[in-house]
C-alpha cells in the first residue's frame, strides 16, 4: 500500500486537482484508490463530489489529521487496509496541515509498513503574495518537505507573476520538482501525474 498526501491552503484547488490526478492514476495503473478528506467547511461537498466519481472517501471532519487526530488517522488507515485493501491511499488534509507531520505519525502505524509515502503541495498562484505574507511559516514548511510542488491557477496570473512565484518557492526548496498547472483548464495535469506515479 502506498500513500500520497496532497496538501495546500483552502481554495488552492486541491480537490479539483486530486480528482483529475486520481482518475488518471486509476486509468494508467489500475490501482485501487481510497481518499481521506479532512478540510473544514468543504468536507461534505468534497466527499460527495469524489464519491460521484466512484472513489471511496473516508471523512475525518473534526480537527486536523496531523495533530489532534493523530491516533484516529492511524485507526482509519488500519480500517481501510483491513476492509478495502487499496493500492493507494490519498490524504487531502486541512489547509494548514504540514505533510511531514502525517509522515511522522505514520511511523507509529501498527499495520503493514507502507511501500511509499509521497507528498504534493498545491500552491495558488493567484493568491500567493497574500498567502506568503500571512502564512509564511506553514507555507515554507509545506514546500520544504514536499516531494512535488504544483503551482495551480496559472490561467489567472501573468507569466511574470508566475516566474516570481516560482523564484520565491525555489528559495524554500531548490530541488523539488515544480510543475505549473491549471486544474480548471486541465493544463499539465498529465505531467504532474507522471511525477506522482514515478517509481
Amino acid at each position: 500500500m502506498e500513500m500520497l498526501i496532497v496538501a495546500g491552503f483552502l481554495g488552492s484547488g486541491k480537490t479539483t486537482l486530486v480528482l483529475s490526478a486520481i482518475s488518471r492514476i486509476i486509468e494508467r495503473t489500475g490501482k485501487k484508490v481510497v481518499i481521506i478528506v479532512n478540510d473544514f467547511g468543504t468536507v461534505g461537498i468534497d466527499g460527495k463530489v469524489m464519491e460521484k466519481y466512484g472513489l471511496k472517501v473516508a471523512e475525518m471532519a473534526s480537527g486536523c489529521i496531523c495533530c489532534t487526530l493523530g491516533g484516529d488517522l492511524l485507526t482509519t488507515i488500519q480500517d481501510i487496509e483491513d476492509n478495502i485493501k487499496p493500492d493507494l491511499i490519498v490524504i487531502e488534509p486541512t489547509g494548514l496541515a504540514d505533510p511531514s507531520a502525517i509522515v511522522d505519525a505514520m511511523q507509529h502505524y501498527p499495520g503493514k509498513p507502507l511501500e511509499r509515502i509521497r507528498s504534493a503541495v498545491i500552491i495558488d498562484a493567484a493568491r500567493f503574495p497574500s498567502i506568503y505574507k500571512a502564512l509564511n511559516r506553514p507555507l515554507t514548511n509545506q514546500v520544504k518537505n514536499a516531494d512535488l510542488v504544483l503551482i495551480n491557477k496559472i490561467d489567472a496570473v501573468t507569466p511574470d507573476a508566475l516566474s516570481m512565484v516560482e523564484a520565491e518557492l525555489r528559495t524554500m526548496n531548490a530541488d523539488v520538482p515544480m510543475i505549473a498547472v491549471s486544474a480548471l483548464n486541465d493544463t499539465n495535469i498529465d505531467e504532474a501525474v507522471d511525477v506522482m506515479v514515478a517509481s
